[in-house]
């Protein structure tokens, strides 16, 4: 589900050719433009959405602007424009006035909590902003932002629609739209509240009794995943429990989607009792939140460690597809996989999955648990790492 991130403007280029320039940051979004290596664009905002992590740029064409998304893997100088988003330090549309001066700082902190995933301390400062004389169309659109990723769909729904109400915006209309699906659908209205987790569930699928059971899974997994990735979590995070028709109604995922991580962690439960299917879903998500949380990730990366540190394994009828594609030379390099496998065919989704997780277990056969961590504090190491795991994957 599409999030506004950031809102910052700085210079970068394309990191190569036949790159599509997309209306949205959406799979099926009309396509722009076709961008070319080296082609120098600037960088307006950072958003993530069915592409995952994606940056809206702008550049200039034989004389004609355009304007567009494309993935963040798409993208080269990104690191100065992280690091400004990350500290909030240039804001492009939040302006101070008369009014908002003295509330002008709590939108930069409230961004600066957004990044660091503290999405309730976000919400409180934009709406302290708010009170206090600063209610702008942006501001109401990170306060919805923060309010959905603080699983209060209800207020994020409200807040979108008064940003929209002063200014139209492509973006937080279909954010609008996604969440009105949400508080349409969703039945999850029972709440327990863990050590690093708050769990929603529909009392329809699963017993109060099962729900209890789940709140220690959540916070064993996480202290385990936490603990090899080397993540935190400084607010409790969202997890959402659902019948398969209600988490496909309520995250419009693919028909093969058991699960999925946009800020909060959705899960279909696939079984009539909870047992260690249930457990293995949960630290999967678990996986991509601590990933999201370190920085900005490819998808082969997300789906080959959620799968790896979950406990799935590579079975043989997949290692012979994986060989077959090799041979065939049908099988893509790793870096041109996409930022999401979320919107594929269940025919390209299980190859693609496959790859990754063959990809994950060769990233540590290979560096091991600390050169995996150590990878995660030193990002620029991973091209030249993709490089390799995919000359490994070919042999």
């Amino acid at each position: 589900m599409a999030g506004l991130a950031g809102l910052v403007l700085l210079s970068a280029s394309i990191a190569t050719d036949a790159v599509p320039l997309r209306q949205t940051c959406d799979h099926d979004a009309p396509t722009l433009a076709q961008l070319r290596a080296g082609e120098p664009i600037d960088i307006r905002f950072a958003v993530n959405g069915d592409l995952g992590n994606c940056y809206k740029v702008a550049l200039l064409r034989d004389g004609k602007p355009f304007e567009g998304y494309v993935p963040a893997a798409a993208i080269h100088g990104r690191d100065e424009f992280d690091q400004a988003r990350a500290s909030a330090r240039t804001i492009e549309t939040v302006k101070a006035t008369p009014a908002t001066t003295q509330s002008g700082a709590l939108v930069p902190r409230a961004l600066h909590s957004m990044q660091a995933a503290r999405f309730e301390e976000a919400l409180e400062l934009l709406e302290q902003a708010m009170r206090n004389g600063q209610r702008d169309a942006s501001v109401l659109a990170l306060a919805g932002t923060a309010a959905l990723r603080a699983d209060r769909a209800k207020d994020a729904v409200n807040y979108w629609q008064a940003s929209l109400a002063l200014a139209p915006n492509p973006l937080i209309e279909r954010q609008l739209k996604h969440a009105q699906r949400e508080v349409a659908a969703d039945q999850s209205e029972q709440r327990l509240v863990g050590v690093r987790f708050h769990l929603r569930y529909d009392s329809k699928t699963i017993t109060a009794e099962q729900a209890r059971s789940l709140l220690p899974v959540l916070d064993q997994e996480w202290a385990r995943v936490s603990e090899q990735l080397g993540c935190r979590a400084d607010e409790r995070m969202a997890a959402i429990i659902q019948s398969r028709q209600d988490y496909l109604r309520t995250t419009n995922a693919s028909e093969w989607s058991g699960g999925q991580y946009s800020g909060r962690i959705h899960v279909a439960l696939l079984e009539p009792t909870v047992t260690g299917r249930t457990r293995q879903a949960l630290a999967h998500e678990i996986v991509h939140a601590c990933l999201a949380q370190i920085g900005d990730w490819p998808g082969w990366f997300h789906e080959g460690l959620a799968q790896k540190l979950s406990g799935q394994t590579l079975d043989a009828a997949a290692r012979a597809l994986i060989q077959q594609m090799a041979r065939s030379r049908q099988l893509p390099s790793l870096a041109h996989m996409g930022p999401t496998f979320s919107r594929m065919s269940a025919r390209h989704a299980q190859a693609a999955y496959a790859t990754a997780l063959a990809a994950g277990e060769l990233l540590f056969q290979h560096y091991g648990p600390d050169g995996v961590r150590s990878l995660l504090q030193s990002p620029e190491r991973l091209p030249q790492i993709t490089a390799d795991l995919d000359r490994l994957l070919r042999q």
